[in-house]
């Protein structure tokens, strides 16, 4: 049983294309997604204990991406050299609190006395000064801890020398913990409060951006497509919280598997909806339906003691519908028979493929695919056509809605209505002279640089060529794909590559030199 689970996953997987889960319900620190505000956050709060202000708070509701961001800022700390005690389990309180803060930084002590916990704390603390190495603690779920272990963080923190605090303290959890400072009990703790933030939800552009980045990292390759009214649909449902956001995208994948298509629109998102909220609707219809049947129940009985009702011949009743279905049956019978007839004439009578179809994939020694692709035009699904076609010849097999007249004059195109949507696509056969597999935030590549140069080409991407993948690139390529009339995909695919490279009206190539006294006009303008 495991073993046949773990095989439906793997198809799932296979199917859109990915190396992983791109939405696991645990936290992702490894691909982690930092959105402007993220990013805000992470300055915020590294700058405040690399600079040793002392005591920061970081407060959001559950499954706003905190433990992942403490685990970030870890990472970050570590590289900046900082000691760091993380503490992610508080139900210990007190004395143990202490014990377990001295355990993260290597300390051991058997004693439960505060007096000797501390001792073994400062020591440490003092030692690390002298290297001119800095500390920080941080405590997740902080929520959880009483009043008395709060005050013994502030203790902590009030370690210093005449200059500056020994150890940083960073408390994270939800909003009750704002509460808890706010008591008069711990009036001296958030007094010494120096930065203070609190984790938002995803803004709808930011979920769309966080969707993409999460599939392209694990390898999608823009194979999927999700329509705008189908994101504003997922923002509305996951209310932009990531852990949301991942179950409801998981869900919406594995519906879209189900029904064999890799395009993400708002009836899958509402199906996904639907399922996740099986539970709820399941227990709400069955009080509905006891609560129908008991006042059915009433009135009939009601009915019935009043003499409400005529005799009723209940055999002829029977008899009735007997024959009835009998009669719907044959109906039934009559009708598959007829379906079936149908069928057998379509197959009998071959539809020839269209003339077209086969000059055009035989002036590239291709009319083994003849076949396959007259079959896709009933769905308008080519992937595995072009595909195949790529695997033996190098050839991307390029199809677009509308086709300029300046490639038209280039390139051999065949122009044929599509049997799904009944409207005119155009498809073309083109040897790439840049591939892109990879395509995501921090990732780095040649091939990065020539999708920037391409992109500064049409004026779309006016920044410094470095090979990495930004913001501004994506902005930039999602800029390109719309105005193309693309599926925006925030990954280019073969058909924006083939765009891109065909561009008419291409300018010269652009030079960090003269880019930067593009972004120079361009700012003495705004001001």
């Amino acid at each position: 049983m495991k073993s046949d689970k773990t095989n439906e996953e793997l198809r799932y997987l296979e199917y859109f294309g990915l190396e992983y889960n791109p939405f696991p319900v645990a936290p992702d620190n490894e691909n982690f997604y930092i959105s402007e505000h993220i990013d805000q956050i992470l300055t915020e709060l590294v700058h405040g204990i690399v600079a040793r202000k002392g005591f920061m708070v970081l407060t959001g509701e559950i499954g706003l991406g905190k433990t992942t961001i403490s685990r970030r800022i870890i990472n970050i700390l570590e590289e900046k050299g900082v000691e760091t005690s993380l503490i992610l389990h508080t139900f210990y309180q007190d004395v143990e609190l202490l014990r377990e803060i001295n355990k993260d930084f290597g300390l051991y002590s058997d004693s439960l006395e505060l007096s000797d916990q501390m001792k073994v704390l400062n020591d440490f603390l003092i030692n690390k000064n002298r290297e001119s190495k800095n500390c920080a603690i941080i405590i997740d779920d902080a929520q959880n801890l009483n009043s008395k272990s709060l005050e013994l963080i502030r203790m902590i923190s009030n370690l210093e020398t005449d200059r500056e605090k020994l150890v940083q303290v960073l408390l994270i959890g939800q909003p009750e913990l704002m509460n808890k400072l706010n008591s008069p009990e711990l009036r001296q703790l958030k007094s010494r409060i120096i930065i203070k933030e609190e984790a938002q939800p995803l803004s709808q552009n930011e979920l769309k951006n966080y969707i993409l980045f999460k599939l392209n990292t694990a390898g999608n390759q823009g194979r999927t497509t999700i329509a705008t009214g189908a994101f504003r649909k997922i923002h509305k449902y996951s209310k932009g919280n990531f852990r949301g956001v991942n179950i409801f995208m998981d869900r919406c994948l594995y519906v879209a598997f189900i029904h064999n298509t890799t395009d993400i629109v708002k009836s899958i998102v509402n199906e996904a909806h639907r399922d996740l909220n099986q539970t709820e609707q399941k227990r709400g219809g069955k009080t509905f339906r006891f609560s129908l049947l008991a006042l059915l129940v009433l009135l009939v009985g009601g009915a019935f003691y009043l003499n409400l009702f005529p005799k009723i011949n209940l055999l002829q009743s029977n008899t009735s519908t007997r024959e009835e279905t009998v009669i719907s049956g044959e109906k039934r019978e009559a009708f598959q028979t007829a379906d079936t007839q149908v069928l057998e004439e379509k197959i009998q009578k071959k539809t020839p493929i269209p003339e077209a179809i086969v000059n055009f994939l035989s002036a590239y020694n291709l009319s083994e695919f003849a076949m396959p692709f007259f079959e896709a035009m009933a769905t308008g699904i080519f992937k595995e056509v072009a595909d195949s076609i790529y695997t033996k010849t190098g050839y991307n097999m390029i199809q677009l809605e509308t086709m300029p007249e300046h490639i038209k004059s280039r390139y051999g195109v065949l122009s044929i209505s599509l049997n799904k949507s009944g409207k005119e696509n155009h498809f073309l056969l083109w040897r790439p002279t840049i591939r892109i597999t990879k395509f995501y935030l921090g990732y780095r590549g040649e091939e990065i640089k020539r999708l920037e140069k391409l992109l500064a080409k049409v004026n779309q991407y006016l920044y410094y060529i470095d090979g990495i993948v930004g913001p501004r690139l994506i902005m930039a390529l999602n800029r390109f794909q719309e105005e193309k009339g693309l599926d925006v995909r925030g990954f280019p695919d073969e058909r924006t590559i083939f765009l891109l490279c065909n561009a008419q009206d291409v300018v010269q190539p652009v030079t960090n030199s003269e880019i930067t006294k593009k972004i120079e006009a361009k700012t003495a303008n705004e001001q």
